[in-house]
């Protein structure tokens, strides 16, 4: 049915050869000290590689214990009552090889929540999405995907609950990773309350994104949600709602932080006045 093209890997966010993608995924799992667990769930950044690909890697490598046929990713920057977008479909490239679209789950997803739909050869280049790619090729390299662009609002809460149920109604082994970004800080964001400097990164990481991933630790989507929108907190809350629905509904009680950080702190240029919060979840 067609496969989708990379849009964001021949930009430079991430390596666009096949070595030398694979040769810096596999720096990242050099680098991971943490152990596969059988969290079946987790929510990972989306800037380019050099600012938060090793913590996304990381956080899908703390699922790689599980051995899903699909993979349900959330993504998506849209606002409340966008009504979710979805390629149901062929498959995406990346650099280590195509992922094929789960055709069924995908074709009842899109019935149910009455998306708008992409083609290989027809769609809105979205980074929420294709960052994660490559990574979830190098961790599974056998699994299919439904990939769903999902906005803040009542869908985003109801579809990753459905998702849990779906595949475990067909009985298909399943993941589901939510890519959110946290507080975009910066005149150039149009948000910065706290003027610049280290104090007002400290309260953008600790006032701002802090209860945003309280919330998510504590499968509180709906709350999440309502921080984000009202405090700047996420760029794609609605993402990271439907990962933490998808793990309640298997039964996660709660979840794990695995790193939290900010593109200052990866790459600092001098006093703090612009920067992107990160967080790995897993659950």
């Amino acid at each position: 049915m067609g496969v989708r093209p990379a849009i964001f890997g021949p930009q430079g966010w991430y390596p666009n050869d096949q070595a030398a993608c694979r040769a810096t995924l596999d720096g990242y799992r050099e680098a991971f000290d943490g152990k596969p667990s059988g969290a079946l769930a987790g929510i990972v950044p989306h800037a380019g590689w050099v600012y938060s690909g090793r913590l996304a890697a990381w956080t899908v490598f703390a699922l790689a214990e599980a051995t899903p046929e699909v993979v349900f990713l959330f993504g998506g920057h849209m606002p409340p009552g966008a009504g979710a977008t979805c390629m149901p479909e062929g498959a995406f490239a990346t650099p280590l090889g195509e992922i094929p679209v789960h055709r069924e789950l995908a074709a009842r997803l899109v019935e149910r929540f009455d998306c708008r739909i992409e083609q290989p050869d027809r769609f809105e280049p979205d980074n929420t999405i294709e960052l994660q790619l490559p990574i979830i090729k190098y961790t599974w390299p056998d699994t299919s995907l439904v990939a769903v662009q999902v906005p803040p609002d009542q869908d985003c809460l109801q579809l990753g609950a459905w998702a849990a149920r779906a595949a475990s109604d067909l009985s298909i082994p399943a993941v589901a990773i939510g890519s959110t970004d946290l507080t975009h800080y910066g005149a150039n964001y149009g948000f910065h309350p706290r003027g610049a400097g280290p104090e007002a990164h400290a309260w953008s990481k600790r006032e701002n994104d802090g209860p945003f991933i309280a919330h998510l630790l504590a499968l509180e989507a709906d709350q999440a949600v309502e921080h984000a929108l009202k405090n700047h907190s996420a760029c794609c809350p609605g993402a990271a709602a439907s990962a933490v629905r998808f793990a309640a509904e298997r039964g996660a009680k709660a979840g794990a932080l695995i790193a939290h950080t900010t593109s200052h702190e990866i790459e600092p240029r001098g006093e703090a006045r612009m920067w992107v919060g990160y967080a790995g979840i897993v659950y």
